[in-house]
């Protein structure tokens, strides 16, 4: 009850409620810009595989398609993938769920340029 008390007189005052709305926009800030890192990277489908572009670190993700479509047959994830942008970027990991629950899939050929598997990443493959 004394927390509640506080907390309304806490906004029963102008003064302080415009310090408030300072504390949330420094929030909002900040939340933006751990959020940048998120957007260095860009979406692509080259050759019919998804993936994930890291212009920062000329590396590329793949990742499962977004539009709910499943990888079938013989895939092989190629070492380096040209975006649209013009530039090769070296494949270095297959992401969380890439292939989940891809019944249809006969093969897949990795290169060795990839170095980790995201979590999940054959789950439900059958």
């Amino acid at each position: 009850m004394i927390i509640y008390r506080s907390f309304s007189s806490f906004f029963a005052k102008e003064e302080r409620f415009g310090s408030f709305k300072s504390l949330v926009l420094l929030v909002a800030f900040a939340i933006l810009a751990t959020s940048n890192s998120y957007a260095q990277a860009s979406f692509e489908t080259i050759d019919g595989l998804c993936y994930l572009i890291y212009s920062d670190t000329n590396t590329a993700t793949l990742t499962f398609n977004p539009n709910g479509e499943k990888y079938t047959g013989d895939i092989v994830v190629p070492e380096k993938v040209k975006a649209s942008n013009g530039v090769e970027y070296t494949v270095t990991s297959l992401g969380e769920k890439c292939f989940y629950e891809c019944s249809g899939l006969t093969s897949i050929t990795i290169p060795s340029s990839v170095t980790s598997l995201g979590e999940s990443c054959f789950y439900e493959c059958i």
